[in-house]
C-alpha cells in the first residue's frame, strides 16, 4: 500500500508536470517545434521513457524536450516536486549533472529550465543556478491554497499520518477537471514567466555576436588529467590553451 503522503504529492507533482507540457505546448507549436514528453515514437524509441544519451553513453530520463524539425533538442525542462528541504541536494544534484552533461554533448540545447515545487531550500537553488538552470518555483504555499479550494488539506506535521490519508481519499475521489484545475492554480503565478522563457529561447540566435560573460574550458589532457578553468575574457582562455598545447606552433596565424 503506497505511504499517503507520497501518493499525494506525486500525483499532484504528475498533473502540474502534464499541465507544464500543455503550456509549453501551445507555445511552441506556433514555431513548428515539437514537445517530446516520452511514450514511443517510431524511429525514435520503443519504450516510454524520455532517455538523452550523453557522449559517454549514459541515459538521463528528462520530463520535457522542446526539438526542433530534425528532433535536435532546444530546450530542457524538468518538474520536480519537494516537501521536506532534507531530500533537496539529491534531487538538486542530480538536475545539474544530467542537463550539464546533456549540453556538452548536445550544442543545439539553448535552455535548460527546473519548474521547482514545494520547499527548496537557497542552497540548492543556489547549486543549480550555478550550472546555468533557470528556475521557476512554485512555492509550497501556493500548492497549499490549490488544494484548499478543493477541501484539500496538504499542509500537515510531519509525524503525521491522519491527515495526508484523509486528503489522498479526497484527491481521488476528484474528477479529471478538478485535478487539472489544481495543477493550473498552482502554476497560476508562474504561467507568464515560463512562456516568456520558452519563447526568449526559441527566438535566441546562437549565431549572432554577443559580448561573453564568462569562458568554461573543461579540458582533458593526453596525461590523463581532467579540470575546468574559467576566464572573464576571450583573449586570456586563448592565451591559456596555446600556453597549455604542445602544438602552439601549429596555431599561428590561424588564432
Amino acid at each position: 500500500m503506497p505511504n499517503p503522503a507520497s501518493a499525494l504529492g506525486e500525483a499532484i507533482g504528475k498533473s502540474v508536470e502534464a499541465e507544464i507540457q500543455n503550456i509549453i505546448r501551445h507555445v511552441v507549436e506556433p514555431f513548428g517545434l515539437f514537445v517530446d514528453v516520452g511514450g514511443a515514437r517510431i524511429g525514435k524509441r520503443q519504450g516510454q521513457k524520455l532517455l538523452l544519451i550523453n557522449d559517454t553513453g549514459n541515459q538521463y530520463q528528462i520530463d520535457t524536450v522542446v526539438e526542433d524539425e530534425n528532433g535536435n533538442p532546444l530546450i530542457l525542462v524538468e518538474s520536480k516536486y519537494i516537501r521536506y528541504k532534507k531530500h533537496n541536494r539529491d534531487k538538486g544534484s542530480w538536475t545539474c549533472v544530467a542537463h550539464y552533461k546533456l549540453r556538452t554533448t548536445y550544442p543545439t540545447i539553448k535552455k535548460s529550465i527546473a519548474v521547482l515545487l514545494g520547499n527548496w531550500s537557497k542552497p540548492s537553488k543556489l547549486m543549480m543556478e550555478s550550472f546555468g538552470i533557470e528556475l521557476i518555483e512554485i512555492p509550497f504555499a501556493e500548492m497549499v491554497e490549490a488544494t484548499r479550494k478543493h477541501q484539500i488539506v496538504f499542509d500537515w506535521p510531519e509525524k503525521d499520518s491522519e491527515t495526508p490519508a484523509r486528503s489522498w481519499l479526497r484527491y481521488q475521489k476528484l474528477s479529471d477537471p478538478d485535478k487539472g484545475e489544481i495543477a493550473r492554480e498552482c502554476l497560476a503565478g508562474c504561467r507568464e514567466k515560463l512562456e516568456n522563457t520558452i519563447i526568449s529561447a526559441i527566438k535566441m540566435d546562437s549565431q549572432s555576436s554577443k559580448n561573453v560573460d564568462q569562458i568554461e574550458l573543461l579540458i582533458k589532457t593526453t596525461h590523463k588529467e581532467y579540470f575546468v578553468k574559467k576566464f572573464s575574457r576571450v583573449t586570456d582562455a586563448a592565451k591559456y590553451l596555446m600556453s597549455l598545447t604542445e602544438d602552439v606552433a601549429d596555431l599561428k596565424g590561424k588564432l
